[in-house]
């Protein structure tokens, strides 16, 4: 972990609440001038901690209804077998994230997609096919009660 103090912190805070802001109104949040908030936000980026922007989409308003988890049991767990699945995993779009597991299943999959046809589809002409798998259960999420990338600083 990286020694930040609490300026880095307050810039850090005032970046993920809102991506929009320019310099100059994080350093007022900061309670800094421009100049040193831009050098503090220039090492920040150069160490990695802030990873880039992005733009958040409104997936309803743009025809993607319907969240589903998939769970996903692998047949072995050979290296090779699990990078084949984990490639085969980021060549499909509808898949958001991926996640590695311990417990009953090797994999959750959450997959957006338009409706349950397009749910339907995907499964027969992709998820079936992804190297390795045994078994897969899927569960259409009914409500996304938080959704957040916020981390607690």
């Amino acid at each position: 972990m990286l020694d930040l103090d609490e300026t880095d912190l307050r810039i850090l805070r005032a970046m993920q609440g809102d991506g929009n802001l320019s310099v100059t109104e994080i350093a007022s949040r900061a309670g800094l001038s421009q100049s040193p908030c831009s050098r503090r936000i220039a090492r920040l980026q150069e160490q990695g901690v802030i990873r880039g922007k992005q733009t958040v989409l409104d997936a309803r308003k743009l025809g993607f209804d319907t969240l589903i988890i998939l769970r996903i049991k692998l047949q072995g767990h050979e290296r090779g077998q699990l990078e084949a699945f984990k490639k085969a995993v980021r060549e499909i779009p509808e898949i958001q994230i991926a996640l590695l597991v311990l417990g009953d299943f090797d994999f959750y999959l959450r997959v957006i997609v338009r409706d349950v046809d397009h749910y339907q589809q995907l499964l027969q002409n992709k998820l079936v096919s992804l190297p390795g798998v045994r078994e897969m259960q899927s569960s259409v999420i009914l409500e996304v009660v938080k959704d957040s990338k916020t981390l607690p600083i």
